[in-house]
């Protein structure tokens, strides 16, 4: 397999995850700036894409050997 490992992808998504919950919380206690809005919507875009490429990590994995993608 080229590219990231399963784990890999899982460990970037978590921490990802994790830092939006934390500027979500930040957010409604202390408000938010036009930066931090924007890392936040950037941070969104990465999870999306992160997501995108686990699932097909996972799926990949679940082929029989062999299988050819669609």
């Amino acid at each position: 397999m080229h590219g990231p490992t399963p784990k890999k992808i899982h460990e970037e998504l978590a921490r990802l995850m994790r830092e939006q919950v934390e500027s979500l919380a930040n957010r409604t206690y202390l408000g938010i700036t036009p930066e931090e809005l924007n890392l936040e919507r950037k941070r969104l875009q990465r999870i999306r894409e992160v997501s995108a490429d686990y699932l097909e990590v996972l799926k990949a994995l679940s082929r029989p050997s062999g299988e050819k993608q669609p």
